[in-house]
Formats: structure tokens, sequence, C-alpha cells
């Protein structure tokens, strides 16, 4: 008869250890699934101010800001020097550049697309920095609207920067 009991008993003990291990597994289950979806989405806000911190690098790049002839200070915010523009997209796709665009250029934009829209009064477009992975997870694209000082005809155009950043 006691060993019935103590048979019992320990087939108790058992199921109850066996009952507490299930709870602390779903436990850790749900504890893992919360978890990772915050730092998903904590991925997500760095990836989304990156994209901006990459775009006011670029707002403020001085090989394109508009500058004063006589002083060579900055003339306006949003302005970019449209023989700069020029100038910059050639030197940057210049295949003999390459060493300056995967060092410099690179530590600053990352994987990004860097591209200015000129539309007023004219449609042209430049190609200012261009390093897509091979393998896209995902893009974040800011448009920013900007003026295209043409310092030949002295006159002011209407543009848009174009920024893709790449993840």
């Amino acid at each position: 008869m006691k060993t019935k009991k103590a048979q019992i008993k320990m087939f108790e003990t058992i199921a109850v250890l066996l009952i507490f291990f299930v709870l602390i597994g779903f436990g850790l289950i749900f504890y893992v699934r919360v978890y990772s979806g915050g730092i998903q989405e904590t991925g997500e806000e760095y990836f989304e101010l990156k994209a901006i911190q990459t775009a006011q690098l670029v707002s403020f790049l001085p090989e394109l800001q508009c500058t004063s002839p006589t002083s060579m200070s900055i003339v306006d915010d949003n302005c970019f020097d449209l023989l700069k523009v020029k100038a910059l997209s050639g030197i940057i796709s210049d295949p003999e550049n390459q060493k300056l665009r995967n060092e410099y250029y690179y530590d600053l934009f990352g994987f990004s697309k860097i591209s200015i829209e000129q539309i007023y009064p004219s449609e042209m477009k430049w190609d200012v920095y261009d390093k897509s992975p091979a393998n896209k997870k995902s893009m974040s694209s800011i448009k920013i609207p900007i003026s295209l000082y043409n310092a030949s005809s002295r006159e002011n155009n209407f543009g848009v920067l174009n920024i893709d950043i790449y993840n």
C-alpha cells in the first residue's frame, strides 16, 4: 500500500514539473516574439534616421551649395549651384575616380543613390552618387525641393533632390 502511495506522489510531482516547464516554455516563446518585434521596430527607426541624416549631409555638401562669388559664403539653404552639380556628377561617374567614390563618398553616403532633377524650365537629371547593393532588402526614399542656380545665366531653376537609401 505504501509503494502505491509513493508512486502516486511521484507521478503528481512529475506532472507538476511537466506543467511548470510547459508554462515556462510558453512564457519564453511569448517573450522572444515580443522582444524580436521591438528589435525590428528599433532597426526600422534607425534606418529612417540614417536616411534623414544622409539627406541632411547632401543638403549641406560644400561641393554642391551655392556660394557668393565675392565673399565665398553660402548664399541660401536648399540652393545648389548647377555648374557644381554637373562637375561633381562627372567626377564621381568617371571610372578613374573609383577610389574617391569608394573611400570618401561611401563613408558619407553608404549604399544610396543621390540624384538631382531639374524640373523647371526644362527637365534634366544628374546622378550625383550611385552605389546600390546587389540584394536590396528595403529602401527609403526622400525628395527635397531645391533651387538650382545657373551662374552663367544668373537665374534660379526649380529642382528636386532625390535620395534613395538602401538597407
